[in-house]
């Protein structure tokens, strides 16, 4: 469900670059952009879910005690993409990066409580 999400934040976050940017958007775009990508992840994942709970779950319990891991993994890497992709298009429009200056402000804070400790 999560891939599925930043799939759809992604593609608001495209629409908002392309409005920012005045490029053309079209429903072709969304057609053989949008629809196929959320479809082929929507299978992967069902894919590799089916194969964990057949087959890899059973070999992987005796060495690692996570539920579905293969199928986490997936969605992950997915996920990542979708971010990776999101922050393009944030810097596009920006000219900054959102996840260095998430990554910024964590180690601030971290810094911060250092500090206060």
């Amino acid at each position: 469900m999560l891939v599925a999400l930043s799939t759809i934040l992604d593609t608001i976050v495209g629409l908002w670059k392309a409005a920012k940017l005045k490029e053309k958007i079209t429903s072709k775009k969304a057609r053989f952009g949008f629809v196929p990508k959320l479809i082929s992840y929507v299978a992967a994942i069902m894919l590799v879910y089916m194969s964990d709970y057949f087959i890899i779950s059973e070999l992987l319990s005796t060495v690692i005690s996570i539920e579905f891991f293969a199928t986490k993994v997936v969605a992950l890497a997915l996920l990542s993409v979708e971010v990776k992709s999101i922050d393009e298009s944030f810097k596009a429009v920006k000219d900054c990066s959102f996840l260095e200056k998430i990554t910024g402000l964590i180690l601030k804070m971290k810094d911060i409580k250092k500090h206060l400790k």
